[in-house]
């Protein structure tokens, strides 16, 4: 459902904008058909192998399960822009934005894990052994016991959406003869509870169910069908899910756009952002630097991640960014409609990860940090009547090895040359 208004008042010298946007989104299972209707499939097959295996039904069991969720979010906007006169005007915006996370924290398809840990309890038990699996402290003897202790972690509760908010104000000119239009910005924007895999939790350390190498575990998990009974350990049963952190991008944006002559056109954008930062942090591990938490609870590991985490910038957001693409038309002689263009692309240097294996407070990896020049070429022709363009576009011409934002490297040098016929 979204909803939207506009309005022009004041002899429309003044804009006002707003809009209103709901989402939902529900999960149950995957259904599967392909034999129906000689086999009927439900939701809950896929967790009892022995009874309904594959090869038989003809079924799999990666693609019915599923983790079942009920999903709402909402995002909204307002903005208005005053023309101070024909050449001026000023804008301001404010948005509210959300984008669904899928899973749950546990990282599991619900069910896996109870598959898992009733094998390692009848296993104990075949053997002569019950009650001596001990999972955080407890003596295991039923699937209702672990299951209580895994409710405890917080493994099936739904990870929250991500949300953020964005504020903007600027100014736009426009000259009289409209061969320059710029825009200059002041930005802020915040998100929050962006899903991120937590490496602590999902140790053996800290989750047993983990790469347990406990043999008895081994032949525990081998009994879901999950696992296999020559596995080096049971493997990673939770791939733990972590949120909370709030970070803050703040900056400021300009762009320009002149038209000199008619059949030529620049573009040129850049923009500076200083702010790029954790502003809070709900999750205990990651208590800021200087609080009596991290000072007196933390351990040193966790206080280097701590630290990594409040004084490194934000992933994938350069101080700096400057771009230029000019293109040339010629309008009359033999090269009549062919056109030229080139461009440059800046990026200062880029935060790849805030983890301690990336660390970018002590010379860890970054990317970022190029300069790079594309050219593109056009031409329209015609055939039998129909109206061809056949661009050619060459990227990377100077074939700089650089990382826009990861650890793998951005495209070589590449080109694209693309005809498209207009009717």
């Amino acid at each position: 459902m979204y909803v939207n208004y506009q309005a022009s008042l004041l002899e429309d010298r003044l804009t006002v904008l707003a809009g209103y946007r709901e989402e939902k989104r529900w999960e149950r299972f995957q259904p599967q058909v392909n034999n129906f209707p000689w086999y009927t499939y439900f939701p809950d097959m896929h967790l009892d192998p022995v009874a309904y295996p594959e090869n038989v039904w003809g079924h799999s069991v990666n693609y019915q399960k599923t983790i079942p969720f009920d999903q709402k979010g909402d995002s909204w906007m307002a903005g208005a822009s005053f023309a101070i006169n024909k050449n001026l005007s000023v804008y301001a915006s404010t948005s509210k934005i959300f984008k669904f996370n899928g899973g749950n924290v546990g990282g599991m398809f619900t069910g896996d894990e109870m598959l898992i840990a009733q094998g390692i309890i009848d296993e104990y038990a075949a053997r002569g052994l019950a009650g001596q699996f001990i999972y955080r402290g407890q003596a295991i003897t039923t699937g209702a016991q672990i299951k209580a202790l895994f409710e405890a972690q917080g493994y099936y509760n739904q990870v929250p959406n991500e949300e953020g908010k964005n504020y903007e104000v600027g100014v736009k000119y426009t000259s009289d003869d409209n061969k320059i239009v710029g825009t200059f910005s002041i930005f802020s924007a915040n998100r929050i509870n962006r899903r991120e895999d937590d490496g602590v939790a999902q140790s053996n350390v800290n989750e047993p169910m983990n790469y347990n190498t406990n043999p008895i575990w081994i032949a525990g998990a081998a009994r879901s069908g999950l696992v296999s009974a020559s596995a080096a350990n049971t493997g990673r049963v939770f791939r733990v899910r972590s949120y909370g952190n709030k970070v803050e991008i703040e900056g400021a944006e300009v762009e320009v756009i002149w038209t000199p002559i008619r059949n030529f056109q620049a573009l040129i954008n850049a923009s500076w952002m200083p702010t790029a930062e954790t502003v809070e942090d709900a999750r205990p591990v990651y208590a800021k630097p200087g609080s009596d938490y991290y000072n007196n609870v933390l351990n040193a590991r966790q206080q280097v991640d701590a630290y990594i985490l409040w004084n490194a910038r934000v992933e994938n957001v350069p101080e700096y960014r400057f771009n230029v693409f000019g293109k040339y038309t010629f309008t009359d002689g033999p090269a009549r409609g062919l056109s030229l263009g080139a461009g440059m692309r800046y990026s200062s240097e880029t935060v790849v990860s805030r983890s301690v294996d990336w660390n970018p407070l002590a010379g860890g990896y970054q990317a970022g940090d190029y300069l790079v020049f594309d050219v593109t070429a056009g031409y329209p022709w015609e055939f039998m009547g129909y109206k061809f363009r056949t661009s050619l576009g060459i990227y990377n011409v100077t074939d700089e090895k650089y990382s826009e934002g990861s650890f793998a490297l951005s495209p070589a040098r590449n080109w694209l040359l693309s005809t498209t016929l207009s009717f």
